[in-house]
């Protein structure tokens, strides 16, 4: 065949394509809109205080003791069922530290095989003497950041060398009168430390640290976004630019674009709902999910998933269809292409992302 005929013979085959419809010259492909496959992920009847996912694990950290996420849904119980767990921080896969209460005390413990075995940490946060055991201020949050473990309590922000050992007070006081602490995040440059919480008045509290000049500020100003009482849940960085920063609280969610300068109210309400944790989805960081829980302990409420496309300007909300579920939110995550949603009382739901 002579190079003229195969080029008219190509050109016959694509103009008959075009013909039929399968090429579409100036017709983007139409996507069809968002629907969420709810399916329910075990631990039911467990209030999930934090999931948190590192590489190929999954843990949840429940009213009822530490379990990591098996196959088929199962979950394997890592602690006493009686340990209410407040918080995990993840040195690697074999060394876990976790912040639980039992029996009124506040304690710490580690483990160096995965979780199967646990040793109770004697150490001196809250600024006494070295203590196993602290009837005072609990570690409300925990978070490993470069050889370091950092931590919050009532009204502190404190760092250990020694995986919990021995503290020492960066910003604040011990034992403070304030309602907790209950967020804590270091932002991808480590430099830039967030936490916040509730204050004595029921105000809500944000708090930044500097780890390179030891500055510490605060931000009195976000009661004017958020509804006062308020307080601080979350605080979510922009993957790839570090001064965008997203605050989630009870009565919204709020940002700011430049490190703290200012702050915009993205989806606030004046019924007070709690909104526990933000997440921007891996392929899309324009795509948020939220979902809120209603200050109810004892009945169930509607699940509500909450998603916008365009950076948190605007929001479409998808209800699970069970009304008699403990729908409640208190912490989300991104695993293995999922999202993965923590109730309160209702276990763990898994949503499709796509």
């Amino acid at each position: 065949m002579s190079h003229f005929k195969a080029l008219f013979l190509l050109g016959s085959i694509l103009w008959l394509t075009a013909c039929n419809g399968s090429i579409e010259a100036g017709n983007p492909i139409v996507e069809p809109p968002y629907q969420p496959g709810f399916s329910a992920a075990g631990l039911n009847q467990h209030i999930v205080h934090r999931l948190v996912s590192h590489q190929q694990q999954l843990y949840a950290a429940t009213d009822q003791g530490l379990y990591r996420h098996q196959q088929n849904d199962q979950w394997q119980r890592l602690t006493h069922e009686e340990w209410d767990i407040i918080d995990i921080a993840i040195v690697n896969d074999e060394h876990l530290l976790i912040s639980y209460r039992h029996k009124e005390n506040a304690l710490l413990a580690e483990s160096l095989d995965q979780g199967d075995s646990w040793e109770l940490v004697t150490h001196n946060f809250g600024g006494g003497a070295l203590s196993p055991a602290d009837m005072g201020e609990p570690i409300r949050r925990l978070q490993y950041h470069e050889a370091k473990l950092y931590a919050v309590g009532y009204n502190v922000l404190a760092v250990s060398e020694d995986f919990g050992r021995n503290w020492q007070l960066l910003a604040g006081n011990w034992n403070a009168f304030a309602t907790g602490m209950s967020a804590l995040a270091i932002n991808q440059n480590g430099i830039d430390i967030w936490y916040g919480g509730q204050g004595a008045i029921e105000n809500p509290l944000l708090m930044h640290y500097r780890t390179d000049s030891m500055a510490y500020s605060e931000f009195p100003g976000i009661d004017e976004l958020l509804p006062v009482p308020s307080t601080v849940k979350d605080i979510v960085f922009d993957p790839d630019l570090h001064h965008v920063i997203f605050i989630t609280g009870e009565g919204g969610i709020i940002k700011t674009s430049d490190n703290g300068e200012t702050w915009q109210a993205l989806h606030t309400n004046e019924d007070y709902r709690f909104y526990f944790d933000l997440v921007l989805d891996p392929k899309d960081k324009n795509i948020l999910y939220t979902a809120g829980w209603n200050k109810d302990y004892d009945q169930p409420q509607p699940l509500i998933l909450e998603r916008s496309e365009d950076g948190g300007q605007t929001w479409e909300q998808f209800q699970h269809p069970d009304g008699e579920l403990f729908g409640g939110v208190h912490s989300m995550t991104v695993h293995q292409q999922h999202l993965y949603l923590g109730l309160y009382k209702g276990g763990v739901m898994r949503v499709s992302m796509d």
